[in-house]
């Protein structure tokens, strides 16, 4: 490494610890008007760090919980949400969650998912699109060693053969899967309503017909392909099973 390269390096190195530093400040400073109950003040702060791209489980813990005291509790609600997506707040997150929901002066009735979308969901959770694929090319190693073992030992030619056609056969499940998880990361999204009220109408324009009505806390699926064609509007499916668009304003979208 020549000296130049060598001196930038450790200007970039200086500048990231200094960033870094700045934000904990900052991120502490936050923390101390929590504990002072300056709940908006606190929130600003959380704010300007998350601005700055300094994301983490606790940063949406704190923000979740300084929303709730101001009984913003859709704001709440959905940093909440965000803040159990870390599995070092995940448990804390939930359990706020819990309290949150309770307060909340109207809930949707919830369907059941169908089996087909647990399934997919548990999988988009854990062990994650990345999860997949890894485990996919496990088992294609797998099954590619399998099937070069059987070329050499005559003996055991058709164990290898077929436990390697097992292993692919799995490898492929795998990949489907993992393609699955990719395509229903990439369309769909989850929305919280913020606002303490929101219609759902049958079509994206004002003058449609009102479906129903979304109320603070309400949580629902966004179509991201469906209302890519509709700026300010989203297509959702409610937890009660109801299809509309919404105005995409009183919505934040983890």
């Amino acid at each position: 490494m020549t000296n130049r390269r060598r001196y930038a390096f450790v200007i970039v190195f200086m500048i990231w610890g200094l960033n870094a530093f700045a934000q904990q400040s900052l991120f502490d400073e936050a923390n101390n008007l929590l504990q002072e109950s300056q709940y908006s003040q606190a929130i600003q702060l959380y704010k300007s760090i998350a601005e700055d791209g300094h994301h983490s489980g606790a940063l949406w813990l704190n923000m979740g919980y300084a929303y709730s005291r101001i009984d913003s509790l859709g704001m709440a609600k959905y940093y909440l949400m965000k803040a159990e997506r870390y599995p070092e707040t995940k448990p804390l997150a939930a359990e706020a969650l819990e309290v949150v929901n309770n307060r909340f002066s109207r809930r949707s009735a919830v369907l059941p998912p169908l089996p087909w979308d647990s399934f997919f969901l548990a999988l988009s959770d854990r062990p994650g699109l990345r999860g997949l694929v890894f485990i996919a090319f496990i088992f294609l190693y797998a099954g590619a060693a399998f099937v070069i073992a059987s070329w050499f030992r005559y003996d055991l030619r058709k164990f290898f053969r077929h436990g390697g056609y097992a292993f692919l056969g799995i490898a492929a499940v795998f990949f489907l899967f993992s393609i699955v998880v990719n395509y229903q990361d990439n369309r769909f999204g989850t929305a919280v309503m913020v606002h303490r009220q929101g219609q759902v109408f049958q079509y994206p324009r004002l003058e449609s017909a009102v479906i129903t009505t979304a109320y603070e806390g309400y949580t629902m699926r966004v179509d991201f392909r469906q209302s890519s064609d509709h700026l300010e509007w989203k297509y959702v499916r409610l937890e009660n099973g109801m299809y509309g668009w919404i105005r995409e304003e009183p919505l934040r979208i983890l």
